[in-house]
């Protein structure tokens, strides 16, 4: 019996779909209806429109030395590849950001795309600075946050920047992309937060696809004074030592309008 959305039907699919996905691996790449209809105990009309939907949204897609046989699709394999990439990044970057956190005394944040918008994924306080300003791991950034500005300005995912634009009402929409340029420049922004003194210095890290994530550093306008670069360039070699180890720097250098940032000879290059 099918329900309404959300009931017990829709479950069913679900848990269904997932039956079917978990047929793939490494050792079985490729998977025919009439075996999957076998493992699964199914009549193969059913498994046969399983498939059909999922290869028409992309998820599974036939073999192309095979039509007989189904193999994961696009889009399947670009949500892996993206969350491949995000587990590196959250492996990665956490302990270059407690050492920037001690260098500079301030709290560090780094944050991943999430649905639809950059979210708060680590948040590193081991700064020593009197007055600290934090957010909450899972906090949803909105889109006058630098974290969304950089993803936006730098990413390839033309889909992903085309319905991030069109979710904002036409005023801040023009406002957002005016301030889109200057982020391309060198895959850093910073913002003001003027209803708690704050200021957010943000930088673009890269892996060998597109952007992988940011990486900030909140302080107050007295912590982070406009016209001190040396945080802004702790915070971009930082940045760079995570898109070195995520192998991305190639793909940095394609983003970035100017990425010749002469600080960068110095940074030590990972082994």
């Amino acid at each position: 019996m099918t329900s309404g959305a959300g009931g017990s039907g829709d479950i069913q699919v679900i848990y269904r779909v997932a039956e079917i996905l978990r047929l793939f691996s490494l050792g079985k790449p490729q998977i025919t209806v009439a075996e999957a209809a076998q493992l699964l105990g199914l009549n193969r009309t059913t498994v046969h429109r399983y498939f059909s939907s999922l290869a028409g949204a992309n998820i599974l897609e036939r073999a192309p030395d095979d039509p007989v046989e189904y193999m994961p699709g696009r889009l399947l394999l670009e949500l892996g590849a993206m969350a491949q990439g995000q587990r590196r990044v959250v492996e990665i970057a956490p302990r270059h950001m407690r050492s920037l956190s001690l260098d500079t005394g301030l709290t560090v944040v780094l944050s991943l795309w999430g649905e639809s918008g950059p979210v708060v994924s680590f948040v590193s306080e081991t700064g020593t600075h009197p007055i600290l300003i934090t957010v909450r791991i899972g906090s949803k950034l909105d889109h006058v946050s630098a974290q969304t500005r950089l993803f936006i300005a730098l990413s390839k995912d033309e889909n992903m920047r085309r319905s991030y634009l069109d979710s904002l009402a036409p005023d801040d929409r023009e406002k957002f992309e005016r301030r889109l340029p200057p982020c391309r420049a060198d895959g850093f922004c910073r913002v003001r937060v003027p209803n708690i003194d704050g200021v957010v210095l943000a930088a673009a890290v890269f892996d060998e696809r597109d952007v992988a994530a940011t990486v900030a550093v909140i302080g107050t306008t007295s912590s982070l004074p406009e016209k001190d670069p040396a945080v802004r360039s702790a915070l971009l070699k930082t940045a760079y030592r995570i898109t070195e180890e995520l192998a991305g720097t190639a793909t940095r250098r394609q983003a970035l309008t100017d990425s010749s940032t002469p600080f960068l000879e110095d940074v030590p290059r990972t082994e």
